[in-house]
């Protein structure tokens, strides 16, 4: 996730966007903290995918050098990473809002 999106999910406990498809389906997904969650959950209902995560990870995650909630539902590994600058440049890669990369240093 870029820092506008954690920052927003730390502000308001969640954040959404939506995937459109050239058919025009759209694919919505959404990250939200919930205060009794006790391990990652999601759920999956008409064309949406919802991640739910406790309020005690989220902020210990969103505020700290952390860089990934990780769990298990059922099937599904879960991994909610924070997005950091590549190391080497690509032509087209958008990467405004991404975290300075951990193993670069400034300058470079």
């Amino acid at each position: 996730m870029t820092r506008p999106e954690v920052e927003r999910l730390d502000a308001t406990g969640m954040v959404e966007e939506a995937l459109t498809f050239p058919n025009g389906e759209t694919f919505s997904y959404r990250l939200q903290s919930r205060v009794q969650v006790a391990a990652p959950e999601a759920v999956c209902r008409n064309q949406s995918l919802t991640v739910y995560l406790s309020r005690e990870d989220t902020e210990g995650w969103t505020r700290t050098e952390e860089v990934g909630i990780y769990g298990q539902c059922g099937a599904l590994a879960i991994a909610i990473e924070k997005d950091f600058r590549c190391l080497t440049a690509r032509p087209g890669e958008q990467e405004a809002g991404a975290y300075p990369h951990p193993g670069k240093h400034q300058g470079e």
